[in-house]
């Protein structure tokens, strides 16, 4: 493909290279300029701004992800199973483009509590520990880092817009719609991963694998932590030790949301 440029070998952390090097210092300042940028537009809570924001996210992460899927199914000659766009970082695309053409209401209003704080953990997670952001090809490597800086982004953009965690009495009702949309994903995620990972694990000559959100019953999580765990416990406890996790993660982000609230008197609908 005409895009393939490589990287220098050097250049990769499993070679050698820096994980946290200049490249992932530039990403990390875009990701900050873009927030200085957008957070005071945000905090204006005007919902057709917010909606026009996450839907061009939305749309840039989907042509994106549509770029990644065509590069490596003509560089490798056979679609890429193991990079279907159903992982717990790829579910905010799809939330990104459907929210914001929705009528305002439960639904919407669920899906951005999901990518403000289980989103928003998950950009946070890999942000902090990027050992999968690093490909052999250019433009991948930016894919990976465009993509998570852009979840972060949107999850900040949304709780300052919709004014979420405001009040310890709200917790329980924003926290409760966002989990609402995880367990959608996990359940897909399951679906997906006995029906379709069974199937390739079954098929003679091929050693792609199937593992959406980390979580198949067929194969060993490659998440840090996770994939030290899952090998030594039952699959029914592994599954829930994951889901746990993740929604003790997201609670952590709205109470952090809620702390800063606090800090710098930020409470009030309106109040930047």
């Amino acid at each position: 493909m005409i895009t393939a440029w490589k990287w220098d070998p050097a250049f990769l952390p499993k070679n050698g290279g820096a994980m946290y090097g200049w490249f992932y210092f530039m990403w990390i300042g875009i990701m900050v300029l873009e927030s200085v940028c957008l957070l005071p537009v945000a905090a204006k809570k005007n919902k057709k701004t917010t909606d026009r924001v996450v839907l061009m996210y939305g749309l840039t992460m989907l042509a994106a992800e549509i770029y990644k899927q065509i590069f490596f199914t003509v560089e490798t000659g056979e679609y890429p199973w193991n990079l279907f766009p159903w992982q717990f970082c790829s579910v905010p695309m799809f939330a990104a483009v459907i929210a914001p053409l929705l009528k305002n209401g439960r639904v919407k209003d669920a899906i951005y509590k999901f990518l403000s704080f289980f989103g928003l953990i998950a950009g946070i997670m890999t942000l902090i520990l990027p050992e999968g952001f690093y490909w052999d090809y250019v433009t991948i490597t930016c894919h990976s880092f465009f993509w998570h800086t852009s979840i972060v982004i949107m999850g900040l953009y949304l709780i300052v817009a919709n004014d979420y965690a405001k009040s310890v009495k709200n917790f329980f009702r924003e926290w409760l719609g966002s989990a609402a949309i995880y367990t959608v994903a996990i359940c897909v995620a399951l679906i997906l991963d006995t029906v379709w990972g069974l199937r390739l694990k079954n098929a003679i000559g091929t050693e792609l694998t199937f593992n959406m959100f980390y979580i198949s019953p067929f194969y060993n999580s490659s998440l840090p932590v996770f994939r030290d765990v899952q090998p030594y416990i039952p699959y029914p406890v592994f599954l829930l030790f994951y889901v746990t996790a993740f929604c003790i993660g997201a609670a952590a982000i709205w109470f952090g949301a809620f702390g800063v609230r606090n800090i710098f008197g930020i409470r009030k609908p309106g109040k930047t």
